[in-house]
């Protein structure tokens, strides 16, 4: 059966599919939206230089007594946030520790521990372990302060049974 015309001519629209099957995109163009994403990615997380390390913003240092409702605070807090990785002990046991290098924390090593500040402690909850050498450890940035701090009371409380305080300033 021939074609039939109804008095317009035929047009043969040709589409360039590149390897994707995406129309119209070359390879460069790809290209430069890889990168262009990257770098937006990058300025977002605080990667390019000149962004600022960490926002931190330690107005001053406190001793916070450790009380038996803090470290309630810090245990269910613990709970919520770090039991998967760490365990319900703090020996880095946790269900998900196998598929981590390096392994969680053992929070029960005193000897581990002590070279630790709470402020550290408190700093790598809050803006995850990236860049102390952990890049498994997530942040928790939406940790409200007194949280914090029942959590980095209740995870010093592991490698120090009989914990009287922490020291600890406002970490934003």
């Amino acid at each position: 059966m021939a074609p039939v015309s109804l008095g317009a001519p035929v047009v043969t629209v040709s589409k360039r599919l590149d390897q994707c099957g995406r129309p119209g995109f070359s390879l460069a163009m790809r290209r430069i939206t890889a990168v262009s994403m990257g770098m937006f990615v990058c300025a977002v997380a605080g990667c390019i230089k000149g962004a600022p390390e960490n926002d931190l913003a330690v107005t001053e240092v406190a001793e916070v007594l450790v009380t038996p409702e803090v470290l309630h605070m810090g245990r269910t807090a613990y709970r919520k946030y770090c039991v998967q990785c760490h365990g319900y002990s703090g020996k880095g046991d946790g269900t998900s520790a196998t598929a981590f290098d390096p392994p969680p924390r053992d929070y029960t090593d005193a000897e581990v521990m002590n070279a630790i500040t709470d402020l550290t402690i408190a700093e790598t909850i809050r803006f995850g372990g990236i860049d102390r050498g952990f890049p498994n450890m997530p942040a928790f940035p939406h940790v409200n302060h007194d949280e914090l701090v029942a959590l980095v009371a209740y995870v010093r409380s592991l490698s120090r049974p009989g914990l009287a305080s922490v020291q600890i300033g406002t970490v934003e």
